[in-house]
C-alpha cells in the first residue's frame, strides 16, 4: 500500500487551501492511503512553520 502524507501551505490571508484539496482527491484516486495532511498559512521565507516541523 502507498501512504502520503499531504502538506498544504498559502502564504497570504486572501488564497485558500479549499482550492488545494484536489491534491488529496488526486491522491486517494491514485491508490495512496492519506496517513496525514498537514494545513497551514503562513509566509514559505520561514523555516520554522509548525506544520512543516511536524
Amino acid at each position: 500500500m502507498n501512504v502520503a502524507r499531504i502538506y498544504m501551505r498559502v502564504s497570504t490571508e486572501t488564497q485558500d487551501l479549499k482550492r488545494q484539496e484536489s491534491i488529496v482527491l488526486a491522491a486517494k484516486s491514485a491508490g495512496y492511503y492519506i496517513a496525514g495532511i498537514y494545513r497551514e498559512k503562513a509566509s514559505g521565507a520561514r523555516a520554522d512553520r509548525l506544520e512543516l516541523l511536524r
